[in-house]
């Protein structure tokens, strides 16, 4: 299987070059697996956490190896990692559902990258991210917590090599995009069954408008999909959204014959949760005249019972 070489670089006012602590190098470790595991995933699935045991092409796709660790000033941490289209050999021999599939010469670095790249860019469109990933690269804060100040990845989507960047505006912008990505909500869905995918549990529904939803199956059975295959159908699950609003993917339950079905529920369903709220946005710093500060002491104490009942109806 071809091996390609990436290089990590972890940069720090402590200069901590191949003499890197335990602790802070077991965050980055830490943090550049799961994060290389869950863009695969996405980049493949359209989600970028998935329930069960991961499948065979999943794990290969994501065996990512640490083989050197040097540097004087910043650490640079060498791994190797396999190209996706010999590791997931099985998915490019089939159509593609997913338009965010990445190249066969691709590595799950590589992936990262891009997912990185529409991170920092602060697209709010992107197909590269659902809310969990955009959890995960905020994650990287406490890789910032730990002592570094930046993380960049090599990578060669382009030919050339280049580097995608994780610091502290990359942490924050994946904050506000989770912040602003609409609540998944639950959704019945008719139309075309365009096409299943057993191995990635995939689908893609085409509305009577003739656009096409892509799908995850989450419960029920993909045999039992795949016998609606070109048939009308009604789609039981949750839509999820992107930051900017529109549908990212839905989330099936179930799928079941939607012969007869009424193309009132042929249509995209638009967020009615709205956004998240940055629990941060919600705190405001007391002072000298807000918070108690701007009602302590002002009470005057001598009211009877009867005026204090009267003040009270007349805020009511």
């Amino acid at each position: 299987m071809p091996i390609v070489h990436h290089a990590v670089r972890l940069s720090s006012a402590k200069r901590f070059g191949h003499r890197v602590p335990a602790a802070p190098l077991g965050v980055a470790l830490q943090q550049v697996d799961v994060a290389v595991r869950r863009s695969v995933l996405m980049a493949f699935e359209g989600r970028s956490v998935a329930a069960g045991r991961p499948r065979a092409w999943f794990n290969a796709a994501c065996d990512i190896r640490l083989v050197d660790v040097e540097g004087n000033d910043d650490t640079t941490l060498h791994f190797e990692a396999p190209e996706l289209g010999e590791a997931a050999e099985e998915l490019y021999l089939q159509a593609e559902i997913w338009p965010s599939r990445p190249p066969p010469g691709w590595t799950g670095f590589d992936v990262l990258a891009g997912v990185l790249q529409d991170v920092g860019a602060g697209n709010p469109d992107s197909e590269r991210f659902d809310r969990p990933l955009l959890q995960r690269v905020a994650h990287f804060g406490r890789l910032l917590e730990a002592g570094f100040d930046a993380l960049r990845v090599e990578e060669h989507r382009t030919g050339a090599p280049g580097e995608a960047v994780v610091d502290r505006v990359t942490v924050e912008t994946a904050r506000k995009l989770s912040a602003s990505t609409p609540r998944a909500q639950a959704v019945r869905i008719a139309g075309l069954l365009d096409m299943v995918r057993m191995s990635t549990q995939s689908f893609a529904i085409k509305l009577d408008s003739g656009e096409e939803i892509r799908g995850v199956l989450a419960g029920g059975s993909v045999e039992a999909a795949r016998e609606l295959l070109s048939r009308r159908v009604l789609v039981h699950g949750r839509a999820v959204y992107r930051p900017s609003g529109r549908i990212l993917r839905l989330d099936a339950e179930r799928i079941e014959d939607g012969e007869g079905i009424s193309g009132f529920w042929s249509k995209v369903p638009k967020p009615i949760f709205g956004r998240r709220r940055e629990p941060r946005a919600l705190y405001r710093p007391q002072t000298a005249t807000s918070g108690v500060n701007a009602i302590f002491g002002k009470w005057p104490g001598d009211e009877t019972d009867e005026e204090f009942d009267q003040a009270i109806k007349e805020l009511s």
